[in-house]
Order: C-alpha cells, then sequence, then structure tokens
C-alpha cells in the first residue's frame, strides 16, 4: 500500500476522532446543564414544599372540609370543563376578529381622513361657534318665545313649500332682477301712467290689492288693528 494512500487513511480517521470528539463534548455539556436544571429543580422543589408544609400546618384545615372540597370540585367538573371550552371559544374569537377589527379601524380612519379633507370637521367646529354664540347672544326668555312661536315657523315653511308659493316668489325674484338689470329712472310722466296703462301693471296691482286686503283681513282677526282701545266712560 503506497504512502499516500496510508496518509488519506490517518486523515479520515483523524476527522472521525475529531467529529467523536466534538460530540461527546456536546454530551457532556447536555449532561452538564441537565444536572444543573435538576439540581435547580431540586432546590426550587424543597422550597415549595416547605412552603406549602408550612401554609398546610398553620391553617386550620380538617379532613372534612379537605374531603368537602375535593367533592365539591368533583361535582363541578363539568362546569369548569365548560367553562375553559368558554374560555378557549372566546381565545380563538378575539384570535380570528383581530383582522376585522384591524380592518374596521383602518377604514374608520381613512374616513376620518377624507372627512377632514373635504371639511367637514372644520363645519362642525365653525357650527360649534355659531351655536355658543347664539347661547351666549339669547336669553332662556329668547328662547323660551323661540319654541312657543315654532308651530307658526313650521305652518310659514309648510306653506312657503307649496308649488304656487314657490312660483310666485320665483317671479318676484325674476322681476326684481328684470327691474334691477332694465331700470330707466329717467322716464317721463306719459310714459309712467302708459306703463300704469298696461295690462301687465294692471294685473301686478291688482295682485297687490289683493295680497294686501289678506294681509288687512288677518291683521283684524289676529287683533293688530293698530288703533288705540277706546276709553270706557266713566259712570
Amino acid at each position: 500500500m503506497s504512502d499516500a494512500v496510508m496518509q488519506d487513511r490517518i486523515d479520515e480517521l483523524d476527522r472521525k476522532l475529531d467529529i467523536i470528539v466534538e460530540e461527546l463534548a456536546h454530551l457532556r455539556r447536555i449532561r452538564n446543564s441537565a444536572e444543573d436544571l435538576i439540581a435547580d429543580l431540586t432546590i426550587v422543589g424543597k422550597d415549595a414544599m416547605g412552603d406549602a408544609a408550612e401554609a398546610l400546618g398553620s391553617t386550620t384545615l380538617r379532613p372534612q372540609d379537605l374531603a368537602h372540597l375535593v367533592k365539591t370540585v368533583l361535582q363541578d367538573a363539568r362546569l369548569l370543563t365548560a367553562a375553559l371550552q368558554q374560555l378557549e371559544s372566546a381565545a380563538d374569537f378575539v384570535q380570528d376578529a383581530q383582522p376585522i377589527v384591524r380592518d374596521l379601524f383602518r377604514q374608520a380612519v381613512a374616513g376620518c381622513q377624507t372627512l377632514q379633507k373635504k371639511g367637514y370637521f372644520e363645519t362642525a367646529a365653525a357650527g360649534m361657534r355659531i351655536g355658543d354664540s347664539l347661547l351666549q347672544a339669547h336669553s332662556s326668555s329668547d328662547w323660551n318665545q323661540v319654541e312657543a312661536s315654532v308651530p307658526q315657523l313650521v305652518g310659514l315653511l309648510r306653506a312657503l313649500t307649496r308649488p304656487e308659493v314657490l312660483q310666485a316668489l320665483e317671479a318676484i325674484m325674476q322681476g326684481f332682477g328684470k327691474v334691477q338689470a332694465t331700470m330707466d329712472v329717467d322716464k317721463s310722466a306719459f310714459r309712467i301712467l302708459r306703463d300704469l296703462n298696461s295690462s301687465d301693471t294692471r294685473r301686478g296691482i291688482s295682485i297687490l290689492v289683493e295680497f294686501l286686503k289678506v294681509v288687512g283681513s288677518r291683521s283684524v282677526t289676529a287683533g293688530f288693528t293698530g288703533t288705540p282701545a277706546a276709553a270706557t266712560p266713566e259712570r
């Protein structure tokens, strides 16, 4: 056998011996760790047994009480099992609900950011400031008067939302806009009289007269005649 082959075998044996030595050292470390753990557990166990013995020695637990306690635990074993199952179900539910809650929180944050970009928060803050100003500028008697006027205001709003009333208001607004756009203040008396004689003017005057008649009749009905009450003669 050649020297090269012998040298290769010797090197291979050296490598195997190194592996065996390393494994033995690893096993020795594991054994030392296990012995240390056993020693620590022994010390802890001795301390726990001592504390338990001291606690049991200081208590006045009688054998009858211990038997009753064991009996109660055995009787409530099904209840304890159900409670543990409910706790496990609750833990599973919490674990399953975490992604949903996280997604909802992310959507809520995105919604708040969208509202902030659109100015809803600034509008709400301005509304709160307006409300504070209204509260500071009005007394309790003013708010009582407003509360008493709510039915009339609701009736007024209901009347204003009628189609014929809205059409009349629209016509009035358009008429004012047209007058302001084409108003001629340098008309002669003859032109004014001619405009008064037109059918549109007569129709407007008739509407105004009818309106004044309705207002006058409502004022009399409500008791706002504007005339002072006559003094009663003395007897």
